[in-house]
């Protein structure tokens, strides 16, 4: 999508974050990498880490120290 059809829902920047994760898995590229570098792989962490399934899904490819995770499940007592 460009242009006047790009969507701003969550759902869909959600989607375009997985996307761009998964093509990054292993160390491949992508069209938008330069030099060691992907200004869209970093965007996609830094989406997937406002989500707790985000959270989860970067603890799993190892893009985030459990440590550092703040996934807080059920209610405190």
């Amino acid at each position: 999508m460009t242009g006047v059809e790009e969507s701003d829902r969550a759902v869909d920047r959600f989607d375009s974050a997985r996307r761009t994760l998964l093509q990054h898995i292993a160390g491949r590229m992508c069209f938008q990498c330069r030099d060691g570098r992907c200004l869209q792989n970093e965007w996609a962490v830094e989406e997937f880490a406002g989500h707790p399934g985000g959270r989860r899904l970067l603890v799993r490819l190892r893009l985030l120290d459990p440590a550092d995770d703040t996934i807080q499940e059920g209610q405190p007592r």
